[in-house]
């Protein structure tokens, strides 16, 4: 610990001052945008509090055992910064006692006077040379087991990083939609329904690893949505079909095992929810 990881601790708590100010709230979202240099400051701040060593690990649990500290949200961010606060004094402290000199070191001892060596014995006659004891049976050596070679390492397959959208048309909410399942890492297949009814059956027979499925309602779709949302729980399962809808435009509910979102005006208001509900499917979200 020196003054050196003291000045990363003010330069860190410098940007998260300016950084805190920037975080979504928890009924309106978090800030997607700003995701990536949150998470990177975040680990900064949690290398420098690794660095001041064991008075600074309460500080440090704190951090990470925030539940939505992966997440840019002010409440989450202003914690970082409050323990940042706190461990500054800490690594103070500790550069002081790593900058004080060490004290003189003591003389050493003079050395003692050399003892006087005795006077050799008389030598003693040799004794007459015993025969070798036999050498001992050796075993066959015992054969081994053929080394089993290690189990390759599983790549994850293309489907894990795919989920499917359905929209009836081209609107600013499926923009929002791409542009967030972009920055977690997944890729949306998107389906845009033409004038046949049953084209989702020839569309989804393409992905049938698939396992996850948004469907974007709006007011047209009413003639259609109930044999789709079925048809699509048919194929990627119960509680893997997300009906995300605004509030004035409330789809039919009577088929089970659909999970429905609403929204009053933009998609990050749901925005933390999708991301839950993608890692409870078995999908690595990643910023």
């Amino acid at each position: 610990m020196d003054q050196q990881n003291v000045s990363k601790l003010q330069e860190l708590i410098q940007q998260g001052e300016k950084l805190v100010p920037e975080g979504g709230l928890e009924f309106s979202g978090y800030n997607a945008k700003m995701q990536s240099q949150y998470l990177l400051w975040r680990k900064n701040c949690l290398d420098a509090l690794s660095k001041i060593g064991e008075k600074a690990n309460p500080h440090r649990e704190k951090i990470t055992k925030d539940e939505n500290g992966a997440y840019f949200y002010q409440n989450s961010a202003q914690l970082i910064l409050e323990m940042m606060k706190q461990s500054l004094p800490i690594a103070e402290i500790e550069a002081k006692k790593n900058s004080t000199p060490p004290s003189a070191p003591k003389p050493a001892p003079a050395p003692a006077p050399p003892k006087a060596e005795p006077a050799p014995a008389p030598a003693q006659p040799k004794a007459a040379p015993q025969p070798a004891p036999p050498a001992p049976k050796q075993e066959a050596a015992k054969p081994q087991p053929a080394a089993v070679p290690p189990p390759a390492p599983v790549t994850p397959s293309a489907a894990s990083k795919q989920v499917l959208v359905l929209s009836s048309s081209e609107t600013e909410l499926k923009n929002q939609l791409t542009n967030l399942l972009k920055e977690m890492g997944i890729e949306g297949i998107m389906f845009q329904r033409g004038d046949a009814p049953d084209a989702i059956v020839g569309f989804l027979e393409k992905y049938p690893t698939v396992k996850y499925a948004y469907y974007l309602y709006n007011p047209e779709d009413i003639n259609s949505a109930m044999f789709e949302l079925g048809y699509l729980i048919g194929k990627v399962g119960s509680t893997r079909v997300c009906c995300i809808h605004k509030k004035d435009d409330a789809p039919p509910k009577g088929v089970p095992g659909i999970v429905y979102k609403e929204i009053v005006v933009k998609l990050e208001e749901i925005s933390f929810g999708l991301i839950k509900d993608l890692k409870a499917a078995g999908y690595t979200v990643t910023f």
